[in-house]
């Protein structure tokens, strides 16, 4: 693979003769990892599938249903990889995969996406302290006013196994009286999550489902768990894709 280093700030002030499609994938390449991946603490490793089905009903009763899949794994080394594929909406409805790499040793990013041509490597070097706005008080605040009256109701759902991965969940519902949010009629929303309590992969979210009238009801559950050593071609980008490398200098991200 040829390889091409960057300034970061020249990319994006310029777009660096980049199509819109890469310079699209540029800026993905710059955000965070999904919490999926960024904030659970396991240290062993793994490589775990996941479906999500997402089902919008409209208002004349049919139904709107998009699925996706996602794989998600660590090595022994640390690193995490999160790959999510699809059919995109719109008139092309083509299939795509987006691979996201986060190698906390190298202090690297790595985010390529197919159908394309380039991998874009981010050197974050130190990260530093973040600033005071990156604090959870700072970050609730930006948040905007959800109007609800009432404190949502928080269940405990005790302890399940998914796919041999044993986790906790929660479920919190909030309820809605009519007008509240300029409902006519009572509306409930629900949020379910389960995180893993086993030994070693604390943390790894193994399902979710949201469920809210006004935009549908998305179910993310584990479909396959293989412990051990994922395949390392999961961490390998096509090789005939142009490497990008960009350097971050005095750049501190929220975590």
């Amino acid at each position: 693979m040829r390889k091409l280093t960057f300034p970061l700030f020249l990319l994006f002030a310029t777009g660096a003769g980049l199509s819109a499609s890469a310079q699209t994938a540029a800026v993905q390449a710059q955000r965070p990892l999904p919490p999926a991946v960024a904030s659970h603490t396991a240290h062993l490793p793994y490589t775990a599938e996941f479906k999500t089905t997402r089902v919008q009903t409209l208002g004349d009763g049919s139904t709107v249903t998009h699925e996706t899949t996602e794989v998600l794994a660590r090595d022994s080394q640390g690193r995490t990889l999160n790959s999510s594929s699809g059919t995109a909406l719109g008139d092309d409805a083509r299939e795509y995969t987006n691979v996201n790499i986060n190698d906390p040793v190298g202090k690297t990013h790595t985010f390529w996406s197919t159908p394309g041509q380039r991998v874009f490597v981010t050197n974050n070097g130190d990260a530093g302290t973040p600033p005071p706005s990156c604090s959870a008080g700072a970050r609730a605040m930006i948040q905007p006013a959800s109007g609800r009256s009432e404190k949502p109701k928080m269940e405990d759902l005790g302890v399940q196994t998914f796919e041999g991965v044993e986790a906790h969940g929660h479920r919190t519902t909030w309820t809605y009286a009519p007008g509240q949010i300029g409902n006519s009629d009572l509306l409930v929303h629900t949020s379910e999550v389960w995180f893993s309590t086993t030994p070693g992969l604390e943390g790894v979210n193994v399902r979710q489902v949201n469920d809210d009238p006004r935009s549908g009801k998305e179910t993310r559950e584990l479909v396959k768990f293989t412990p051990g050593e994922p395949d390392a071609s999961l961490f390998t980008p096509p090789q005939d894709f142009v490497v990008e490398i960009h350097d971050v200098h005095n750049e501190v991200r929220c975590p």
